[in-house]
């Protein structure tokens, strides 16, 4: 496994990480045994794997509850842990919920006892962009963390994004220069790209950490998934009719052996995209689980791929992975 430090937090992190709330958080749509779960996580921690992220809201606090129990028989001090707090977020056409300055060492507390832990090494802010929002995040909500930091029970504060829709990143781009985040979860892929130009110089500039998420999900294992966003990109006149293959979208990519799967470049294109720690992956599947470790070992793309990526999707600022 390779490693790599976490921007300023000094944290040595694998380049690829586990996440628990995937396409099927922790077992829980397969109704998969906790036993099974924790041996995964287990399994995880033996391939090389000490970076592990959470939330309360992957199966209501379930995946909190399994993952704390997992690290227990790891070892606290041999992982690296993340979850996330909902300080502020909005659903289409719906206003704003912000939480109160008074609950958020509750929803810590709360957090804490389902992991088991006496302290998260990231709590991670999950936030929207809006006018009504950002101000009350920063005066208000985020002092609140400041003051859980001071009591050891988060060793350092980090930012989300809302990554289904803030295809821009423009809440990152607003909290970031702030100063007061030490690590970035940053959803970025093949497809938009557009972190590399407006979100990752601001991380390498303060020495942000990056935590990559969007790097696969519904997009580059689901050929029909593909062929139909790339269907919709074409119509839309967002790319050019001729830029990629209808029937083989990114085929180009597995050409001559150099790529297993489209599924193998994503993680490889992210993995070793400047300014990006560590990608995040969300399998609960030991062979799949196997095979990311041994994709993003094998380096980056050829410089040639990159390009092409680049020329063709480089423009996109659209939220596209689900």
């Amino acid at each position: 496994m390779i490693y790599r430090t976490l921007g300023r937090t000094g944290l040595d992190v694998s380049v690829l990480g586990m996440g628990t709330g995937g396409l099927d958080a922790m077992g829980l749509k397969s109704g998969r045994s906790e036993a099974e779960m924790r041996d995964f996580l287990r399994y995880a921690f033996d391939l090389g794997i000490n970076y592990f992220d959470t939330s309360p809201g992957y199966g209501d606090g379930r995946s909190e509850r399994i993952l704390g129990r997992a690290v227990s028989e790891i070892g606290r001090d041999n992982v690296v842990v993340s979850t996330k707090i909902a300080l502020a977020g909005s659903m289409p056409g719906k206003p704003a919920k912000v939480m109160k300055p008074s609950d958020v060492g509750a929803a810590v507390d709360e957090s804490l006892r389902r992991l088991q832990m006496d302290y998260v090494d990231v709590m991670l802010m999950a936030a929207a962009d809006s006018p009504e929002t950002f101000d009350t995040v920063i005066t208000d909500l985020i002092p609140e963390l400041v003051k859980l930091k001071e009591q050891g029970k988060i060793r350092f504060i980090g930012s989300s994004e809302q990554t289904r829709s803030d295809g821009a990143h423009i809440w990152l781009q607003r909290v970031l220069p702030t100063d007061q985040i030490d690590v970035a979860m940053v959803g970025h892929n093949m497809m938009n790209q557009s972190a590399q130009r407006t979100v990752f110089p601001l991380c390498r500039e303060k020495n942000i950490g990056v935590l990559n998420i969007f790097t696969v999900r519904n997009l580059f294992w689901n050929m029909p998934r593909l062929k139909e966003v790339i269907a919709d990109l074409k119509e839309r006149g967002v790319i050019e009719r001729d830029a990629v293959c209808d029937e083989a979208p990114l085929g180009w990519l597995v050409e001559y052996g150099e790529c297993e799967s489209l599924v193998e470049a994503a993680y490889r294109h992210a993995a070793y995209t400047s300014g990006v720690t560590t990608v995040m992956c969300g399998t609960i599947d030991r062979g799949e689980l196997e095979q990311d470790t041994a994709f993003v070992r094998k380096g980056p793309l050829a410089e040639e791929k990159l390009h092409r990526l680049h020329e063709t999707f480089g423009h996109i600022e659209e939220a596209i992975g689900n």
